[in-house]
């Protein structure tokens, strides 16, 4: 098969590679899409502290079901368009019980960890693969992964009908977090956002932003809520100015979920964490019942019209390097996919 490998950080090709033969109690896809995500520029640049190289990168897909090796029941049959939970996890420990399979002990993921979805073929846990609902385009059915994110985090963060909502950082992630806030009844949603491509972008989408690099930043954004600040802030920067921003912006008795992956330790006001006795949580890939959840999303086509216009770029695997590079060296894109 084709396939798109990472020899080392930064050094990539396109060549025939060997075809992965599904084992016990694993599925066969054919990919069609797959979606470039913040993590494979990690992995391209040699950023990501457990990549292993060589590898295949990707893990955001859909594909089509060439092969269901397992015993156990199931209704899927060769030549269904799938979705897969690109995570692979124990099932038995603790955790996995618990339905946190997303910081399961032995967690890998596709793409980091073994072979991903940058090429013709994958092979995958076989009880991580749904069918795609009927009806729903294969290149929005490629934004199910990220979309799963938004719903992990929206989720873990309690959110209730008419709390406002700060997101810090207006990327992929952060509008899919910007919008399923808003699916799910935030009274005012507010993004911040220094890239003047994305902050046109979000605000078409009907968003407020703000650009933190002006002036008077913390008390615009207060004035959004009338002075007492935001009931949920989603830190998605991972930046050292969006770990001082939270903490300041967030109301008394607020929550924070730390979604951004930040490349540094920085440094966080725990005075105000005390004296506002905020809640903060870490929030880490997503949760297979979450994944399960962003289908339902797709399936119901409530937010496919937006999701639709996160998809600005598509390139042919055989581009793929080129489409890599674009993803890290353009300002004007937003979701970029390759066409398999």
């Amino acid at each position: 098969m084709k396939g798109v490998l990472f020899r080392n950080a930064k050094e990539v090709s396109v060549e025939e590679l060997p075809n992965p033969k599904p084992e016990r109690d694993e599925a066969l896809i054919k990919v069609k899409y797959a979606g470039i995500c913040g993590t494979d520029i990690h992995v391209y640049r040699g950023e990501h502290p457990t990549a292993k190289y060589p590898l295949v990168p990707g893990h955001e897909f859909v594909g089509q079901l060439v092969e269901m090796n397992t015993d156990k029941e199931t209704d899927l049959k060769a030549g269904d368009y799938v979705l897969v939970q690109p995570i692979k996890s124990c099932g038995v420990c603790d955790l996995c019980i618990q339905g946190r399979d997303n910081v399961c002990s032995k967690l890998t993921i596709l793409g980091v960890h073994d072979f991903g979805c940058f090429a013709e073929y994958i092979k995958v846990p076989a009880r991580k693969v749904y069918r795609l609902p009927d009806g729903v385009d294969l290149r929005l059915a490629a934004l199910t992964e990220p979309l799963a994110v938004a719903v992990h985090d929206v989720r873990a963060s309690n959110l209730k009908v008419g709390q406002t909502v700060l997101v810090i950082g207006g990327g992929p992630i952060g509008v899919l977090i910007a919008m399923v806030a808003k699916l799910n009844g935030a009274s005012k949603i507010v993004i911040t956002e220094v890239n003047k491509y994305r902050i046109k972008f979000a605000e078409d989408l009907g968003f407020t932003v703000i650009n933190p690099t002006e002036d008077g930043l913390l008390p615009k954004l207060l004035d959004q809520t009338d002075g007492k600040g935001f009931d949920i802030v989603y830190e998605v920067s991972g930046t050292r100015p969006g770990a001082e921003l939270m903490t300041q912006a967030a109301k008394i008795g607020g929550t924070i979920l730390i979604v951004g992956v930040a490349s540094d330790k920085y440094p966080v006001d725990v005075g105000s964490i005390m004296a506002k006795e905020l809640e903060i949580k870490g929030v880490r890939i997503h949760s297979q019942i979450n994944f399960a959840a962003a289908i339902e999303i797709l399936k119901s086509g409530v937010m496919n019209d937006m999701l639709v216009k996160l998809i600005t770029h598509e390139f042919p695997l055989d581009r793929a390097e080129e489409a890599i590079k674009f993803s890290i060296e353009d300002q004007e894109h937003f979701k970029v996919l390759i066409k398999i």
